[in-house]
């Protein structure tokens, strides 16, 4: 464990922008997130099967979805064609890469879908939810503003 971490520290300093290891601030952003996902794991490995098993699930139901659509409404336009044989060989993979660790570690893999049901109360309160109380509202979109400038990813201007 100590050695991956003396690698993850020596390559975050070479990605500084001044090479001391502070850095701008995205750097550290980075430092930050880094420190949090050390807080909630003793076990490097397990936090790394967790999030493994919880994208490869997200990215996995996903592409499921494609031979549905397909299959359910032919005639919704796609911009992008894509051969049913190569989804479908990713839909094999995940299979294969999801229910094997499922049945290997059930305990592990339980957190990882834990991770992906954090996402539903914030899909169903910022989404979902039309009719938000007026401050709530407010509150959402001042954080939304903050976040913005704070990290520098306002959208561009759509032009006419």
């Amino acid at each position: 464990m100590k050695l991956i971490l003396e690698w993850i520290s020596e390559y975050m300093k070479l990605q500084s922008s001044d090479n001391i290891g502070a850095g701008s601030p995205s750097d550290q952003w980075r430092w930050a997130l880094l420190s949090i996902l050390y807080l909630c794991s003793s076990d490097i490995y397990a936090l790394i099967n967790y999030v493994g098993f919880a994208t490869w699930l997200a990215i996995g139901l996903a592409v499921v979805c494609l031979p549905y659509l397909r299959w359910k409404q032919p005639h919704l336009a796609r911009p992008i064609k894509v051969n049913l044989f190569f989804p479908i060989i990713y839909i094999i993979a995940t299979i294969f890469i999801t229910v094997v660790p499922m049945m290997a570690d059930p305990v592990g893999t339980g957190f990882g879908c834990l991770i992906i049901a954090t996402g539903v109360p914030v899909y169903f309160i910022f989404i979902y939810w039309e009719n938000k109380p007026k401050a709530i509202r407010h509150a959402i979109d001042g954080a939304t503003r903050t976040l913005q400038k704070l990290l520098v990813v306002v959208p561009s201007e759509k032009t006419m």
